[in-house]
């Protein structure tokens, strides 16, 4: 697991609209000054005499392949299967070499995606300790009499195994730790010390593990022990295609069932923390007259701009649907009532600007009906929000040609 989840976790769901929160910069900073430090300390008593240059190429190449095909796994989190090779790299390489493994498997994907900087610098901190903190059991152990690749064989496997429970252990509690400060989950919903989340990984180190003994005895083998990782990845594509069932495929929001568990957990957040949330509720105007008039396909152009007008307007953490024919629903965490109406002002008027052409005749303008509700401490559930934002939308229908959002 790592946490180019926080990506999107981050986005979707911090209370702020500029960058990095400030709840989470401490443990960051942190992290990476701890990175640094065991680099530092690692470093100084490290050896260079038999230096596998060919492994050191082979994980660094083999681990930022597998980093940009990540897949996209429940809870919003990133899966990508290069922790098998940063434990093998913890196995094979001296300390600089692993750091070097853990910064450059990052780097491909840093340039393909454009995260903010301290979205992959967290990512790249979380593995170096993660990748350190294994070669120093690996390390210790060969203190103690007890040497990777060495007879007897259950001693180098048990060595081996150590290591890459480490692994896994720190990366996900330096993780779950960021996803505490920054989106107040614990340990149970952010599923990474589930038996599901933990063995997941613990298979990938293990397959890392393979890939280092064949590496070790017989290179041309390696190719073969990480082939599981190919269908490990394959099977983790399966709740993606879950996941693209709760989009509308017209306009790539979510649907109503796709909002309403993940609105439910921010209402329950909210509630647990006494934070502010609003809802909006959209409305096309005159959706019966697209399509009887101009047809469908007019129609659907009036939704999609609708979506991308949405989409411009919103931050990367509200949560955005298509929620029924002509309607939309907007879940604005940390958002008090006057601020959500100026959401909707800001995403009506950017529809003003929008037109959608028909086969005859000049672009037809688009406008919607909105109505705003917010948290209030006597709601128990979603719908008596979206009720009040229902209502206050109908409000602002009469309003005619002027851009206006009605407040509940």
């Amino acid at each position: 697991m790592t946490v180019a989840a926080y990506v999107e976790q981050l986005g979707r769901e911090q209370p702020t609209r500029q960058g990095l929160p400030a709840q989470s910069r401490p443990f960051l900073f942190s992290t990476i000054a701890l990175a640094v430090a065991l680099s530092i300390v690692a470093s100084t008593s490290s050896s260079w005499g038999h230096v596998r240059w060919t492994d050191f190429a082979v994980l660094v190449v083999a681990a930022a392949v597998a980093q940009l095909f990540a897949a996209h796994i429940a809870g919003n989190q990133l899966f990508h299967t290069g922790l098998a090779f940063t434990v093998a790299a913890a196995l094979l390489l001296p300390p600089e070499l692993v750091v070097a493994v853990c910064v450059a498997q990052h780097l491909p994907d840093w340039l393909r995606q454009r995260y903010p900087w301290y979205i992959q610098t967290f990512n790249i901190a979380n593995f170096v300790v993660s990748g350190l903190t294994a070669w120093a059991v690996r390390v210790g152990m060969a203190d103690l009499g007890l040497h990777f690749a060495v007879k007897p064989a259950a001693a180098s496997v048990g060595v081996a195994a150590s290591a890459g429970a480490a692994f896994v252990l720190v990366n996900h509690v330096l993780l779950a730790q960021m996803l505490k400060l920054s989106r107040g989950h614990d340990l149970r919903s952010t599923g990474l010390f589930s038996v599901d989340g933990l063995i997941t990984d613990l298979v990938l180190a293990a397959t890392g593990i393979a890939i280092a003994f064949a590496l070790l005895r017989e290179p041309a083998l390696a190719l073969v022990t990480a082939l599981p990782l190919v269908l490990i990845h394959r099977a983790l594509m399966v709740p993606t295609l879950r996941e693209q069932a709760f989009r509308d495929h017209r306009t790539g929001l979510l649907n109503t069932r796709g909002i309403e568990q993940v609105a439910d957990e921010e209402l329950a957040r909210a509630r647990r923390f006494g934070r502010p949330l609003s809802v909006l509720m959209c409305d096309l105007d005159g959706m019966r007259e697209f399509n009887n008039r101009y047809g469908h396909l007019v129609g659907d152009a009036a939704l999609g701009a609708i979506a991308d007008a949405l989409r411009a307007q919103l931050r990367n953490f509200d949560l955005c649907a298509r929620y029924g024919g002509d309607e939309f629903l907007v879940v604005l965490p940390e958002t008090g009532l006057e601020e959500a109406r100026a959401v909707g002002q800001r995403v009506a008027a950017h529809l003003m600007r929008s037109r959608v052409r028909a086969a005859e005749g000049d672009p037809l303008a688009v406008r919607v009906s909105i109505g705003a509700a917010t948290r209030e401490e006597s709601d128990t559930s979603l719908h008596e929000l979206i009720a009040r934002a229902d209502a206050a939308m109908y409000d602002a229908k009469p309003m005619g040609d002027v851009p206006a959002v009605a407040l509940a």
